[in-house]
C-alpha cells in the first residue's frame, strides 16, 4: 500500500507481541479478523526477540504472520520495538545503562508490558547502542519492505525515556546522568549558546569551560532545568529521526509513523515526549489513549494536517488482580466516534486476544481468552462496517476551524515542575482551557510555542494562554503584534512573571510591557492558602476554590444576555451571581483607564476578569487559574460566563452552535466545502439525559441517524431548516447524515 492510498481507513487490532499469541492460534485468529470485515493488524518486531545473538537476525515468526495477513487480505503495521535490548548487548556494553538523578542505575528488566525483558533499552547517547539499533532496523526493513501485506512502519511505541520504569514525576527519576549523556549535554549547550558568556547569562553562573557544567538534580533555579529536560527531549526526537532515516534509505514506498501517549500522562520531565516534535519527521501520526476529545485535538494539532490514527484503543484495561469491565456499545461508540468527529481516521484496538502472559493478563482482549467471539467484537464489526461504507467521506471531511487556539509551552511546563515539584498548575490549566472551549462547542486547536510566529497566529481569531508563568521576549513580541493587528488574547494571571532570558522574576507583571496590552498591573498575587479557608475543597491540591461574581455594568451586551435569559428583571438584578471559580491564586491589580471589569473576586470585590482594547484587537486578563478549577470541578457558571464573554463580548461564535444541555455537536464537511457531503456527530457528555437545539451553518431536508435507536431523538424545526432539536441519553453519541443540504 503506497503513500497515495489516502482513502484507506484502517480498523483492526494489535495482534502479536512475542511470544503471544502462540503460533497454533495465528491462522484461525487472522482468518476470523478478516471474515468479520476488519482490515488491519499490528505486529511487534522486537530487538531482543529478533536478535538473540550478535549479528544473527531472526524474523521467521514475523514472516509467517505477514504471509498469513496477505492470504486473508489484511494490511499490517510493523511496530519496531527498540526498548528491549538483547541480553548479549548489555553484557558487551555494561556502560550503556541509564543513570537516574539519584545515582541509581536503571538495570534491564522484564515489565508487565515488556514480558521478554531488556527494558528500558540503552542510553540514547551511547554510540554503540545507536549503531546496533540501526543495524536491527535495517535488517527488518530489508526483510519486509517488499512484502505486499505491509502498510506502514511504526517506529516507536509510546516514546518515553525509560519505558515507564522512571515515569513517576520526581526530580530523582530524571535520566540520564551517565558520562555519555553529560558529555553530549555540554556539546548541546555549546551548539545552542555559542559562547560561555551567553550561556552563563542564561543560567546566571560563571563556568569557565563547558566541561564544568552541572546538570540540575533537584529544585533550585529554573533555566538549568529547562535546558536539561529540553536536551533529553531532543535526544528522544533525534532518535526517532535517526530511525526514519534508516527506513527511508531502503524503503521509499511505505509510510513511517510513531504513536505517542499525549500529555499529561507523558511529560517533558520523566518521559521527554513532545508530540509536536515527534510528529514532524513522520508521514502520519498516531496515539494511545486517543478516545478523548483532549487527546484527539492535541494529536491532530501536532500532526499539522497529516493523517492520524488511534494506534492503541485501550477499551478493556485491567490486569491479573483487576479484571476488565465488559465493553458496552455506548462506551465503544465513545472510543471511536469522539476522535472520528474530529478527523482521526484509523482505529486499532489493544488488542485482539486477551493477554495470557504477565501482569496485564487476562485483560485487554476483544475476544474471550480462548479466542471466541465477544458481544463487543460484534459491535466493533458493526461500527467498522458503518465507517467503511462512509470511508471516502470520512477520510476527506473535517470540521472547519473556529480559529480558537491554546498555547502549548514545553518550557513553561518544565518551569512549573521546577516551581511546584508537580505539574498540576500547568496541566490542569491547559486541559481546563480545552475543556471550557470544548464544552462551549468550539473546535479547539493547539499551537506549540516552538511554532509561534506571525504567520501561524494569523490563522487564528483567539489565543488562550494557560497560566503563562514563564515567557520569552521573542514570544511576547510576536503575540503583542498579533493582538495589535486584531487578534483576541485570553490569559490567566502571572503573564511573564519569570523571564526566559535569565530566569529571574520580572519587576512588573504582566511582564514584557503587557500591562499596556491587558490594561492591568498586578500589585500582588495572593496564594489561595492564605485567603479565607471557608471555600476549601479537598479535591484540589493545596488550593482553595475562589468564587467570582459578575459585575453587570461591565458587560457591553448585558441587555442581550438579559433578553436571552428571558428574565423581566433589570440587567443588574438579573446578572448578579456567581461568574465561576478560580484556583491557586487571586491577583490584586491596578487598572488602566478604559479597562472594563466583567467579574470581581466575590470575597473582596476586587477585579477578577477584565478586557481591554489594544490596537485593533482585545486582551482578556483573568486574575486566577480559572481553567484549572474548571478542569477539576466543571462548574456550569464558569462555562456560562466564558461563553458569554467569547460569543457576545468578543464576537467569537462557533461554527456549530448548541443551546441547552451538555451536548457537543461536530459537523464534518468535505475539504472542497461541499456541504451535501456532511455528517453531524452529536455527543451528550453529561451525566443525565439532555435536550438541546443545534444551529447548523447550512440548511437540510432531514437528518438520517446511523443508529436506529436515535430515529426519534432529532427533529428539524419546521420553520428553520438549519435548526435541529436533539435528545440523547447520558454518555451517548449519535451520527446523522444530513440530506438535501444547502450551503448558507
Amino acid at each position: 500500500m503506497t503513500q497515495t492510498d489516502a482513502s484507506f481507513l484502517p480498523f483492526g487490532f494489535q495482534y502479536y507481541r512475542s511470544p503471544t499469541p502462540f503460533r497454533d492460534q495465528w491462522e484461525r485468529d487472522l482468518k476470523n479478523i478478516a471474515d468479520k470485515g476488519f482490515n488491519c493488524v499490528k505486529y511487534w518486531v522486537q530487538w531482543r526477540a529478533s536478535v538473540p545473538e550478535e549479528n544473527r537476525y531472526e524474523f521467521g515468526d514475523i514472516a509467517e504472520l505477514m504471509d498469513l495477513a496477505e492470504r486473508f487480505g489484511l494490511k499490517v503495521v510493523l511496530n519496531v520495538i527498540f526498548d528491549v535490548a538483547p541480553a548479549w548487548f548489555y553484557k558487551k556494553y555494561p556502560d550503556s545503562k541509564m543513570i537516574a538523578a539519584d545515582g541509581s542505575v536503571v538495570e534491564p528488566r522484564a515489565l508487565s508490558y515488556r514480558q521478554i525483558g531488556g527494558a528500558p533499552g540503552p542510553c540514547y547517547h551511547h554510540g554503540q547502542a545507536q549503531a546496533e539499533k540501526d543495524r536491527f532496523l535495517e535488517a527488518a526493513v530489508l526483510a519486509f519492505k517488499d512484502h505486499p501485506a505491509l502498510w506502514v512502519w511504526d517506529l516507536w511505541n509510546e516514546p518515553e525515556l525509560t519505558t515507564g520504569i522512571k515515569r513517576s514525576l520526581t526530580f530523582d527519576n530524571q535520566v540520564c546522568y551517565c558520562e555519555h549523556s553529560l558529555t553530549a549535554f555540554g556539546g548541546w549547550l555549546e551548539q545552542k549558546y555559542g559562547t560561555l558568556e551567553a550561556f552563563n547569562e542564561k543560567w546566571q553562573r560563571n563556568y569557565a569551560d563547558w566541561s564544568e557544567v552541572e546538570p540540575p538534580r533537584g529544585q533550585a533555579v529554573f533555566n538549568d532545568l529547562v535546558d536539561w529536560r529540553l536536551f533529553m527531549s531532543d535526544a528522544l526526537t533525534d532518535d526517532l529521526i535517526r530511525r526514519v532515516d534508516v527506513v527511508k534509505r531502503h524503503d521509499l514506498v511505505h509510510q513511517v509513523m510513531v504513536h505517542t501517549v499525549p500529555a499529561p500522562i507523558f511529560n517533558l520531565i520523566t518521559a521527554g515526549s513532545d508530540d509536536f516534535k515527534l510528529a514532524e519527521p513522520c508521514d502520519l501520526f498516531g496515539n494511545s489513549l486517543g478516545s478523548s476529545a483532549w487527546s484527539a485535538d492535541l494529536l491532530l494539532s501536532a500532526a499539522k494536517g497529516k493523517k492520524v490514527i488511534n494506534s492503541e484503543i485501550h477499551a478493556l484495561p485491567g490486569h491479573t488482580a483487576l479484571k476488565p469491565k465488559p465493553l458496552d456499545f455506548r462506551e465503544l461508540k465513545r472510543h471511536l466516534l469522539i476522535p472520528l468527529a474530529r478527523g482521526i481516521t484509523g482505529y486499532l484496538f489493544w488488542q485482539y486476544r486477551p493477554e495470557v502472559l504477565g501482569h496485564e493478563a487476562p485483560a485487554w482482549g476483544s475476544t474471550y481468552l480462548d479466542g471466541s467471539e465477544t458481544p463487543w467484537l460484534r459491535d466493533m464489526a458493526k461500527l467498522n462496517g458503518m465507517m467503511q461504507r462512509n470511508r471516502e467521506l470520512l477520510c476527506d471531511a473535517s470540521r472547519p476551524s473556529d480559529g480558537m487556539a491554546i498555547l502549548i509551552s514545553p518550557e513553561n511546563q518544565i518551569v512549573n515542575f521546577s516551581v511546584y515539584a508537580h505539574l498540576d498548575t500547568y496541566n490542569d490549566s491547559v486541559q481546563g482551557a480545552h475543556k471550557l472551549m470544548h464544552d462551549l462547542n468550539y473546535k479547539v486547536e493547539f499551537i506549540h510555542e516552538g511554532d509561534l510566529s506571525k504567520e501561524m497566529l494569523s490563522r487564528y481569531r483567539c489565543l488562550w494562554m494557560p497560566y503563562p508563568l514563564y515567557m520569552s521576549s521573542a514570544a511576547s513580541n510576536t503575540i503583542r503584534e498579533w493582538v495589535g493587528a486584531g487578534g483576541t488574547l485570553i490569559s490567566e494571571c502571572s503573564f511573564g512573571a519569570i523571564q526566559a532570558e535569565n530566569g529571574t522574576h520580572s519587576y512588573e507583571v504582566p511582564g514584557y510591557g503587557f500591562g499596556e496590552v491587558f490594561g492591568v498591573r498586578e500589585k500582588w498575587i495572593h496564594s489561595a492558602e492564605h485567603l479565607d479557608h471557608s471555600y476549601h475543597n479537598l479535591t484540589l491540591r493545596s488550593q482553595e476554590l475562589i468564587p467570582l461574581a459578575i459585575r453587570p455594568e461591565g458587560w457591553e451586551n448585558a441587555k442581550s444576555r438579559l433578553e436571552r435569559s428571558g428574565s423581566k428583571e433589570g440587567p443588574k438584578e438579573a446578572l448578579l451571581g456567581t461568574a465561576g471559580y478560580g484556583s491557586y491564586y487571586q491577583s490584586e491589580v491596578e487598572l488602566a483607564e478604559g479597562t472594563r471589569v466583567l467579574a470581581d473576586f466575590a470575597k473582596d470585590g476586587s477585579p477578577a476578569l477584565a478586557v481591554a482594547a489594544y490596537g485593533k484587537g482585545k486582551a482578556v486578563w483573568i486574575g486566577t487559574l480559572l481553567a484549572a478549577a474548571y478542569w477539576k470541578m466543571g462548574h456550569a457558571s464558569t462555562a456560562e460566563t466564558l461563553g458569554s464573554l467569547l460569543r457576545e463580548e468578543l464576537g467569537l461564535r462557533p461554527y456549530v452552535g448548541v443551546t441547552g444541555g451538555c451536548i457537543r455537536a461536530d459537523l464534518s464537511v468535505g475539504k472542497d466545502g461541499a456541504s451535501e457531503r456532511s455528517l453531524l456527530f452529536v455527543h451528550n457528555w453529561g451525566e443525565t439525559s439532555e435536550e438541546a437545539e443545534i444551529a447548523l451553518p447550512l440548511a437540510c431536508a432531514y437528518a438520517e441517524p446511523w443508529f436506529a435507536d436515535g430515529k426519534e431523538a432529532a427533529r428539524l424545526d419546521p420553520a428553520r431548516s438549519d435548526r435541529l432539536a436533539v435528545r440523547l441519553e447520558a454518555g451517548d453519541i449519535q451520527v446523522y447524515e444530513l440530506h438535501g443540504v444547502e450551503k448558507r
